[in-house]
């Protein structure tokens, strides 16, 4: 169910039938949490399987803080603190690789997160090493960290997939930053200054909204050790991002890029993590997110094809509000016949009852794919960061799996129909069509 940087559209296939199975009320080990006294979270989550520790740091800035002046900033300012200068004269990343571990960031719509992993003896330092770059990123280094954002974005420019997405971000956030593509423009890019740099990164030091999140074989002192690198930030409240109404069905909105099909994406409004109904919608998601599956649009319907072209869908639910992409790669030649197919399956999503059936083998897709979202430490800490700053706290891992087995046919049917309305689509052309 994770929410990745360059998200990869399922097209796995699944032959999953029956009734899903209660989940383990304790599948994920206990975890504790504390409040630092100017409010940074500190939880813990410890395992003796293997002598290393991740953490994962949650820092209240993210796309939706940036401008339309600066859009890319979020991402420039990370790679920057990634580079600066910690231990005598070595940037954080090699500092870290040094340790035997390594460091890494990822932009989230609402946060920035920097993860490391590494031997747990060295995990308290490295993230003393992470606060003190994040307070004072090398201005030095600020054209290198440009440059590698600015290579990155060209890379997403060719992929029709996340073209797709920033096109439907673009008109479905207007006035928040996460419409702007995560690696900027590049006239936005050009124009990013130290001093625009410099003001991001204090954006970051907040002590309520901030995370840190430790997984792995870690030691009481350790703990205690790696919360206090952020005890000294200020005990501050981040503004809350820019309100954002999502737009109603919008026109097509076409690009020429250097594709060989075209490529479709469809955009709804969609709950956010911490909704009542996100559970309904990651069994949705399980229902239309897999390609490969035979009536993943059609519901089981005799004779009624599922959408030709249907690459998947993606779930973004860590903004606000949240979003439900679909996606079609136009490989029969046909598109509008596809965007009809597809259409039509949502009808039935919104309007028909499901089968019991159907019903217990999408829990159980959804299911697995919430267990199999945590396949590393790293992933763990992002789960249990999550969870923290959820209204549960770090119950929330072990209740989100119960939430999603106890999702009724009525349940999605209803989420179906308050969410899955108005569309925005996005199309993709090859330059070839677009002359």
């Amino acid at each position: 169910m994770r929410a990745p940087t360059c998200f990869a559209v399922a097209v796995a296939s699944t032959a999953l039938i029956g009734a899903a199975a209660p989940p383990d009320a304790a599948y994920f080990q206990q975890a504790t949490a504390q409040r630092l006294a100017n409010g940074v979270i500190v939880t813990a989550q410890l395992s003796q399987d293997s002598p290393i520790a991740g953490a994962q740091v949650f820092v209240p800035a993210g796309l939706a803080q940036q401008t339309s002046a600066t859009a890319g900033i979020a991402a420039v300012t990370a790679a920057t603190v990634l580079r600066t200068p910690v231990e005598g004269g070595r940037s954080l990343s090699a500092v870290a690789a040094e340790a035997g571990g390594e460091v890494a960031y990822t932009i989230d719509p609402e946060a920035t997160r920097f993860m490391i992993e590494g031997q747990s003896a060295a995990l308290p330092r490295l993230l003393a090493d992470l606060a003190r770059a994040i307070a004072a990123p090398d201005p030095a280094q600020f054209a290198a960290a440009r440059n590698e954002v600015a290579a990155a974005a060209r890379d997403d420019e060719a992929n029709p997939a996340l073209v797709a997405y920033a096109m439907v971000r673009q008109v479905r956030y207007q006035g928040s930053g996460f419409a702007y593509p995560q690696g900027g423009r590049a006239s936005s890019l050009a124009r990013l200054t130290v001093p625009d740099m410099q003001r991001f990164a204090a954006s970051y030091q907040y002590g309520t909204g901030t995370i840190v999140a430790l997984t792995g074989a870690l030691l009481p002192g350790q703990i205690d050790a790696a919360g206090k690198a952020f005890a000294s930030w200020p005990a501050r409240t981040a503004p809350a991002p820019p309100a954002v109404t999502a737009e109603k069905r919008q026109h097509e909105i076409v690009a020429h890029r250097n594709v060989p099909v075209p490529w479709l994406a469809v955009g709804f409004n969609a709950p956010s993590q911490f909704s009542k109904d996100f559970p309904a919608m990651l069994v949705i998601q399980a229902l239309l997110g897999r390609g490969g599956d035979v009536h993943a649009l059609s519901f089981g319907s005799e004779g009624t094809p599922g959408a030709a072209d249907y690459v998947g869908a993606f779930y973004q639910y860590e903004a606000r509000p949240g979003s439900f992409l679909i996606f079609l790669n136009g490989g029969s030649g046909d598109i509008d016949a596809a965007l009809k197919q597809m259409e039509e399956g949502i009808v039935r999503l919104r309007a028909q009852p499901l089968p019991d059936e159907l019903v217990a083998r999408a829990k159980k897709l959804a299911l697995g794919d919430y267990y199999l979202s945590v396949t590393s430490l790293s992933d763990a800490a992002w789960l249990l960061g999550r969870s923290a700053g959820s209204p549960d706290g770090v119950d929330f891992e072990n209740a989100l799996a119960a939430r999603i087995a106890n999702v009724s046919a009525a349940d999605i049917q209803r989420v179906a129909k308050q969410y899955l309305s108005d569309e925005t689509v996005a199309v993709v052309l090859p330059l070839t069509l677009g002359r």
